[in-house]
């Protein structure tokens, strides 16, 4: 089948692009990935690799994460097509969820499962119908997915975030805490498990260890946009709404150069929440419609997208109602014409 290389370059990588290194609060750690200058013996290497992609699919490519992945050993069949390259179907599948019609959900989960009866051992198959399931609120049939890219792929910190929000879900809570700690252990230089875990322990009434996370978090990357949404969250489980908006309102999800900074999509919800409890309607509105763009983004294997566009619905009445507030006001003390 397929051979591949997944490393932790992975965890940062996208379509044609090989990054040297990550920087985490003006310091660079080259040892998540090869420097850029660093000579190292390319004959090591099989023919293909894998990527992340930012909407957090995996994608397939040749050798050293650039040009189109090998043929596959054998091929298999769908419809009158005969599949040659799973690396090329897993990435043409990826396409048609990401680019084509929102209705085509279901045909791209088909597709995935056949390339799954042909390669099982495919990790981006595995991980990619995940996902899916995850979104389709197939939560049973999502863990096990994720159970079997975990044990292709054992260093993929995302594969074992994926695996305790499911388990969170499905009530499994110890399984789910393990394995936001095993996120943490596989890649301690991203915040996001230690986000959810704060998560957890906010919803649960224990806001002294979510704080503990918070700051274990704060450490590794100030100016992330997460560590800002879980200082945010506390003060929403606190009643403090004017807090957590200026949280919001002053985190930038932009670097100084203008490029757009990794983050949890579900800040947008979380601001937008907080925008209505303070009557900021307008950013209310606008918020909820940037969360509703991203269709596809984990946080919508819980909630659903209509619940959402309602809340802008409502939100969008209130900013109307609220400017016209404004204008009989201004029209009652403007001095009469003489």
């Amino acid at each position: 089948m397929f051979h591949h290389l997944f490393t932790f370059a992975l965890l940062f990588l996208f379509p044609t692009l090989v990054w040297g290194q990550k920087l985490i609060g003006n310091k660079e750690y080259p040892e998540l990935l090869w420097g850029k200058d660093e000579e190292f013996d390319t004959s090591d290497f099989p023919n293909g690799s894998f990527i992340y992609h930012k909407d957090d699919f995996i994608l397939a490519r040749g050798k050293l994460y650039q040009g189109e992945p090998p043929k596959s050993n054998g091929s298999f069949t769908y419809g009158t097509e005969t599949i040659t390259n799973s690396g090329k179907w897993n990435n043409d599948t990826i396409d048609i969820l990401l680019n084509g019609k929102p209705n085509r959900r279901s045909e791209v989960i088909k597709r995935l499962e056949a390339g799954i009866r042909f390669d099982p051992q495919f990790f981006p198959f595995r991980y990619n119908l995940g996902r899916l399931y995850s979104l389709e609120m197939k939560y049973e049939k999502a863990l096990v997915e994720f159970e079997y890219a975990k044990a292709e792929m054992p260093d993929y910190y995302k594969t074992y975030l994926h695996i305790g929000i499911l388990s969170e879900i499905t009530r499994q809570i110890y399984y789910a805490i393990m394995n936001y700690k095993l996120a943490v252990e596989k890649n301690p230089y991203d915040t996001e498990a230690l986000i959810r875990l704060a998560d957890h322990y906010l919803e649960t009434g224990l806001k002294n260890r979510a704080l503990l996370y918070l700051n274990k978090a704060l450490k590794i990357e100030e100016e992330s946009p997460n560590v800002k949404l879980g200082f945010a969250r506390l003060e929403m489980e606190k009643g403090n709404y004017h807090i957590a908006y200026k949280i919001f309102n002053r985190t930038s999800l932009t670097t100084g150069e203008g490029k757009l900074k990794p983050y949890d999509k579900k800040f947008h919800y979380y601001f937008a929440e907080t925008a209505s409890k303070v009557t900021d309607y307008e950013t209310a509105e606008e918020q909820y419609t940037k969360m509703l763009t991203f269709t596809n983004d984990p946080f919508f294997a819980t909630v659903s997208s209509k619940v959402i566009a309602r809340r802008r619905d409502i939100a969008k009445k209130f900013a109307e109602a609220k400017r016209t507030q404004l204008d009989d006001s201004e029209e009652e003390v403007a001095p009469p014409n003489e």
